[in-house]
């Protein structure tokens, strides 16, 4: 099955697609929120080369409000017109799924001052398996933070040494990509079992107010 994996809520504007296991394409670009300039481009290319997907993946998220929205907006024209089935996952989720199995993995995504967003995941046989919901966090983390074992940081707050130290000792740096491979994998899981999302009610998922300020949290 050929997937077409879309992301722009992290740092770069991520597009691949992939057959089974295999990646037939794989693009980058390090400015998401200018990923209208480079998303449809990309997608004319892997399709007169490749041909259409079977289904689409797209990042809903948490992450940058332009990007996401980019995406999303992307997928589901994509979806309506050539009537090809959608999934939304988690950018997060995605993100994570870059790590060797076993590791537990914290990321981080759209950090403007003492906000952003975080998921903690452990990679299983499955792929990201969620070890607590993923949230906003505006200063102050939730259990079970400090971790008391070996982790992966990643995302913008693995380059600040004082999150560093609030994550755990053993938390360490790792500059994971978003891989748009990833999200492609995420969605073909839940596709090859008969699932999508219905077209009309796919949207970015934001924990809280794009415009993240550093005021308290305020419920999803």
């Amino acid at each position: 099955m050929r997937v077409l994996g879309i992301d722009a809520s992290g740092p770069a504007l991520a597009v691949a697609l992939i057959e089974e296991e295999t990646v037939l394409a794989e693009f980058s670009w390090a400015a998401p929120r200018t990923a209208g300039t480079f998303l449809v481009a990309w997608i004319q290319e892997i399709t007169q080369q490749f041909g259409w997907p079977e289904g689409i993946g797209v990042g809903v998220g948490p992450g940058s409000f332009t990007g996401t929205r980019i995406a999303v907006s992307a997928a589901k024209m994509l979806a309506w017109a050539r009537g090809i089935p959608v999934v939304g996952v988690s950018s997060l989720a995605a993100w994570a799924a870059a790590a060797p199995p076993a590791t537990l993995v914290v990321v981080t995504s759209e950090r403007r001052g003492p906000a952003f967003y975080l998921g903690l995941f452990r990679i299983g046989e499955a792929g990201p398996e969620p070890a607590i919901p993923e949230q906003a966090i505006d200063g102050e983390l939730p259990s079970p933070f400090p971790l008391g074992e070996a982790a992966w940081l990643v995302g913008p707050l693995a380059g600040d040494a004082e999150w560093r130290g609030r994550f755990g000792p053993l938390v360490t740096p790792h500059p994971l990509p978003l891989y748009g491979s990833n999200v492609a994998r995420l969605a073909r899981r839940r596709l090859v079992g008969g699932q999508s999302d219905p077209v009309e009610q796919l949207f970015p998922r934001y924990l809280r107010p794009p415009a993240i300020q550093g005021q308290g949290s305020r419920g999803a």
